[in-house]
């Protein structure tokens, strides 16, 4: 169903089939996963800093004064399932060594030109 296009509820606005995918990592490792995922072919992506949550290394504290790149960051994009698929292999890797986490997600997306390479 992933890249299918549609018209939900009649509405007029065409809404296609894509794949959201989030990554929380620590802010030391945000260049390597924004390169790897422009790599893969990612036309935009948002970073949010300063995420707090609990997960298996205890609680983590969304601010940290003075020192981005202690905190976690999360960066979430939106692609095809082949780009997405990229991605994740390359996550794979990284995870081996580091501390994070990844979801990928079936989204309806607007305005699909923003999600194509130019």
């Amino acid at each position: 169903m992933i890249d299918s296009h549609y018209d939900e509820g009649n509405t007029g606005i065409e809404l296609s089939k894509m794949l959201k995918l989030e990554i929380i990592v620590s802010g030391e490792d945000e260049a390597m996963v924004t390169e790897m995922i422009q790599k893969a072919g990612v036309t935009g992506y948002t970073i949010i800093p300063n995420v707090s949550g609990y997960g298996h290394d205890g609680f983590h504290e969304g601010r940290l004064l003075f020192n981005d790149m202690a905190s976690l960051i999360m960066i979430m994009t939106v692609a095809p399932q082949s780009v997405i698929n990229s991605v994740a292999k390359g996550m794979k890797t990284l995870f081996e060594e580091k501390s994070g986490v990844m979801f990928v997600s079936e989204v309806s997306v607007a305005r699909m030109g923003y999600f194509s390479a130019v």
